[in-house]
């Protein structure tokens, strides 16, 4: 369940001063001063009265210690669920809201996890203790202990219903013992919740840190509003699972752990959260004691026990604004290390050995003649894609979602997974089983996103959709097909000036959510149908070609071609051109593939013929017949759009 913001701001607003004298009596100020709305701090020690209420804003501020609190803050601090703080201020201010979901169970055929018994954990509070976390805050979080021992992390949802349960050691587990660090309860499941996130002011800004321990040592250290990602730095589905309650913060601050998992973590967060509202924290190195011992450090338990309480608050508080995009500081430039970059792999080893991969903040034009195979070439990309981790959003105007779907089936199924049928006139073709088909639906749900066909053809509304699924579901390739489906709201004349304004929004769409963007292009229809594509090919402006990073053709060999043996690509079916790499400062690299009709894959060798993408976890012994596919038989169509 979660509260519009604007309703509370109103709550507060209805109470005016009022909120003023509710908090000094939950605070239980001795010494409030109602005509001045002020008292001493009652967050730390001190005589002359710092802690003044702010009528703009309905919330206390203290001007020593620097410590801002509202009702639903104070509330919380007393041991309140966000949801119960809400409650209790709108009853003072009389708005009418409905809190129906509250400890409602709303995941359908979910397990949910059974709760450990509280107790006085004993084991839980030592070895807590020694890493400078408290009872109280251990309480606070509602940190548990089991049977033997382990601490226990409750996951709330926004309802306030225990959704998953984890555990982990009450002792240093040594890296090389084979013990597991953390898990999960047995025979529940483990929805993607943030730690703490019941317990959040919206109003305020969420920090967001890499574990529970990280998340304690903030709240020990005096920052309430802050919450833990749940699976490590590495899995980031807890943002497409809670991103209508992150959409409702103004301000996200990431503090990741000093290693690259966690930069990497970091990175990605600032993308799709939004740059314009998410700062970050860097660990530093080291702390620096006053005999000028220097003690490294790696994350935020390591900063409170070696630091202190007020040092982790001042790293807080000076947490950084992500630079402007549009300047970078000479001196900050790091030399460019290729193979340190991120992207997308082909699947085609020559031509993933060639390109390295289509890196991420990139834009790759691809183009072909009908029937070369740009359908395979990229259904293959999408498929590694998703194998490597990352989901993709495709845009494809030119084949319905189903049959887009339906030729995605064909590649990712393999000669392995489909059985030949005859129609009536006895011809053969081949399918994908019902139930194959539903194996793969069920492991690509919510891993390949296709633009629907009712939709419109607007290039405005498919970015903002892009945008959508990259922010929301993490999608890493982007692909549009083709050029020519968009509509770019412009007359003919002026084509060639949209063009160009199209590829620089998606060259700068592509560095801003660090993406790859691969952009289907025709090429003209005047070109030989024979000859290879160049570069000054393409349709419409010379700035799709000359902007891009990379640009992609493919060509059928024809039937005269294979019958010449002294022609270089006799032996092929397809002649793949990299027309430009602005990566590498290479041209006109030309790679020759086969094709198999049945599977519509591309294939440089029998690993790629054969090869066995995710969703498939049969084991096989046997080897499919491999036959060299230096010809196609004349007969055959070459099947494409």
């Amino acid at each position: 369940m979660i509260v519009d913001r604007k309703l509370i701001e109103k709550a507060k607003e209805k109470l005016g001063n009022q909120n003023a004298f509710i908090m000094a009596e939950l605070l239980e100020l001795e010494d409030f001063d109602e005509k001045n709305l002020k008292s001493c701090c009652p967050y730390h020690d001190e005589d002359t009265p710092s802690f003044i209420y702010n009528p703009k804003n309905y919330s206390m501020h203290c001007f020593s210690c620097n410590k801002t609190v509202d009702i639903i803050d104070v509330l919380m601090g007393k041991g309140r669920t966000f949801l119960e703080s809400v409650q209790f201020l709108f009853d003072k201010a009389g708005i009418e809201c409905s809190f129906g979901e509250q400890n409602v169970k709303t995941k359908h055929n979910y397990r949910y996890p059974h709760e450990e018994p509280i107790n006085d954990k004993p084991n839980v509070v030592d070895y807590f203790g020694k890493r400078g976390i408290s009872k109280n805050v251990l309480d606070y979080l509602d940190v548990r202990e089991d049977n033997h021992g382990n601490a226990v992390f409750n996951f709330y949802d926004t309802n306030d219903v225990l959704t998953m349960v984890k555990y982990r050691p009450s002792h240093t587990v040594e890296k090389h013992s084979g013990q597991p660090k953390t898990w999960c309860q047995k025979d529940s499941d483990t929805a993607p919740l943030l730690f703490n996130m019941n317990r959040v002011n919206t109003s305020k800004p969420l920090l967001c840190t890499e574990g529970e321990i990280d998340c304690a040592s903030a709240i020990e250290a005096g920052y309430l509003n802050t919450v833990s990602v749940p699976l490590g730095a590495g899995n980031l589905h807890w943002i497409e699972e809670n991103w209508d309650w992150l959409d409702t913060f103004d301000d996200i601050i990431i503090w990741s752990d000093n290693d690259v998992a966690g930069e990497k973590m970091r990175k990605e967060c600032i993308y799709r959260l939004g740059t314009w509202r998410t700062k970050y924290i860097v660990t530093p190195e080291y702390y620096e004691k006053e005999d000028g011992r220097k003690i490294p450090l790696k994350d935020i338990n390591d900063c409170l026990q070696i630091g202190g309480k007020q040092f982790v608050m001042d790293l807080i508080s000076a947490a950084k604004d992500v630079p402007v995009k549009s300047v970078v500081d000479y001196s900050e430039i790091e030399e460019l290390d290729v193979s340190q970059m991120d992207g997308v792999q082909t699947g085609i080893k020559p031509l993933d050995n060639e390109l390295g991969k289509l890196f991420y903040g990139t834009l790759t034009i691809l183009s072909g003649r009908p029937g070369s195979g740009k359908t395979s070439l990229i259904d293959q990309a999408i498929a590694m894609t998703i194998d490597n981790g990352s989901p993709t959003f495709l845009y494809s105007k030119e084949l319905p979602e189903r049959l887009s779907a339906n030729w995605f089936n064909t590649i990712i199924a393999g000669r392995r997974n489909m059985v030949e049928k005859h129609n009536s006139s006895g011809k053969k073709y081949y399918v994908v089983p019902y139930d194959t088909q539903k194996k793969m639906q069920q492991y690509y749900n919510k891993k390949l996103f296709i633009y629907k066909d009712e939709e419109s053809n607007d290039f405005e509304a498919v970015l903002k959709s892009a945008e959508e699924c990259v922010r929301k579901f993490g999608c890493k390739l982007i692909v549009l097909d083709n050029l020519m489906m968009l509509d770019l709201k412009c007359n003919e004349s002026d084509k060639n000036t949209a063009q160009t304004n199209l590829i620089n929004l998606l060259i700068k769409f592509a560095v801003k959510f660090n993406v790859t963007v691969v952009l289907i292009a025709h090429p003209r229809k005047t070109q030989d149908s024979n000859s290879d594509i160049e570069m000054y090919d393409i349709a419409g402006s010379s700035n799709i070609i000359n902007l891009a990073m990379r640009s992609i053709g493919l060509r059928r060999v024809s039937k005269k071609e294979k019958e010449d043996p002294k022609y270089k690509w006799h032996k092929y079916d397809v002649v793949l051109t990299v027309m430009k790499d602005r990566m590498f400062g290479k041209s006109d690299v030309q790679i020759g593939l086969w094709y198999d009709l049945v599977s519509r894959r591309f294939y440089t060798d029998y690993a790629e013929y054969d090869k066995q993408f995710a969703w498939d976890d049969n084991y096989y012994i046997d080897k499919l017949e491999y036959v060299d596919r230096g010809r196609v038989d004349p007969e055959d169509e070459f099947p494409d759009k």
